[in-house]
């Protein structure tokens, strides 16, 4: 007869590594200096909710809330950092930009997040204006819901839109 393992030794060492992980994360916070460079009037914009000077359990919360219920910051002006990505559809040859959020406070282990499309300033030609891909950045932009999708299966997405992308440095 088989003995089973009891998952509790796993649990505890798990939860260890991610409280140290998490709590390296909080102390190096402070070395990250806000965005700036580039033709960006990014410090500039006036924001409903500014991700950038959160601490980073209330950056955590945000990112939550933003991925739960994206609804509830529909119309409103949002500042947050995390990695520039881009990708072009095969179908219509459109270059569509994300922003990485996962690692909101640094513990991409544990927290929640994902990629916020956004579609730059119309200032903005690729790639000239843009940081290198999977760099850290800045992005401020008015979120709106889109609906994506096709007639068998649609759904809304948040959006940053007229978005103001600055490069992110770290000290």
């Amino acid at each position: 007869m088989k003995k089973e393992m009891s998952a509790k030794p796993f649990v505890i060492v798990a939860s260890l590594a991610v409280a140290i992980l998490c709590a390296y994360s909080v102390a190096n916070d402070a070395k990250t200096s806000v965005p700036g460079g580039m033709a960006s009037t990014n410090a500039a914009v006036k924001v409903d909710s500014d991700f950038t000077r959160m601490n980073s359990t209330m950056r955590m919360t945000q990112t939550y809330r933003l991925g739960a219920n994206p609804k509830e910051f529909e119309g409103k002006t949002l500042r947050l950092s995390g990695v520039l990505l881009t990708r072009v559809d095969k179908k219509d040859g459109k270059r569509y930009f994300g922003c990485l959020i996962g690692e909101a406070g640094g513990c991409a282990c544990c927290s929640p997040g994902g990629v916020l499309e956004f579609e730059p300033k119309s200032s903005y030609k690729w790639p000239t204006d843009f940081p290198s891909v999977n760099s850290r950045i800045t992005i401020s932009g008015l979120l709106k819901m889109v609906d994506v999708g096709d007639e068998e299966q649609s759904y809304s997405v948040p959006r940053l839109f007229d978005a103001d992308i600055s490069p992110q440095f770290v000290k």
